[in-house]
């Protein structure tokens, strides 16, 4: 087998590690990934999960075991991860905890048009944006101790603390870039003000013509 050249997706490292822990059939996987909570960190749904296991299959990296029917329900495939795949994981896990990779948020990208809207909306936009952080914050910050309460070891729960980091840099961003439009330290370019004024002229011009 050949390695990729490419990370894992996290929807393979989590197929990958739960048929290590034992063989299942993809509706197995799907419900452990929920009970986990893995859901928060991996973009599931059905289509992709089944897509997953066939590609991983194709490629050797699992194998199905048996195949069984309950009644009228459509048949379900066990698999079991190979010894390619098991190598696969491990490999696949190492390189991403140790090589960063250029991720493209949708929020920085929003940010590159931000000029695109008036000043004054783009304060409240941001700042609506903070009290959402601020709520997502206060969450998690309510229910992480109930987590360590409840015995649950802290190695299986640093992604929660590696989330709520991240939210709590992101707040701080926005909340800097909302007050530094209001003071004026982030400003606008003056043509890019007057093109807003003359679409608002337009659009209310044009709103005229139509009543």
């Amino acid at each position: 087998m050949t390695r990729r050249s490419t990370q894992p997706t996290p929807l393979t490292l989590a197929v990958l590690e739960l048929l290590h822990e034992q063989p299942m059939h993809p509706y197995e996987i799907r419900q452990h990934v929920m009970e986990r909570g893995l859901d928060q960190v991996i973009k599931l749904n059905p289509g992709s999960l089944y897509a997953t296991v066939e590609r991983l299959a194709r490629d050797g990296l699992i194998e199905p075991v048996e195949t069984s029917r309950e009644g009228r329900r459509p048949e379900r495939t066990v698999y079991k991860i190979t010894p390619e795949g098991l190598e696969e994981f491990f490999a696949g896990l190492r390189e991403i905890l140790s090589r960063p990779v250029k991720e493209r948020p949708v929020f920085a990208a929003a940010l590159a048009f931000i000029a695109a809207l008036p000043p004054d909306e783009a304060t409240r936009l941001l700042e609506w944006r903070a009290l959402q952080l601020e709520a997502e914050i206060a969450g998690a910050d309510t229910f992480m101790p109930g987590v360590e309460r409840a015995g649950i070891p802290r190695i299986f729960t640093v992604e929660s603390e590696y989330f709520q980091a991240l939210r709590r840099a992101e707040l701080e961003v926005v909340q800097g870039l909302a007050a530094d439009i209001k003071t004026g330290a982030l400003q606008w370019p003056e043509e890019v003000l007057r093109s807003q004024k003359g679409q608002d002229l337009l659009r209310f011009h044009g709103k005229q013509r139509k009543e």
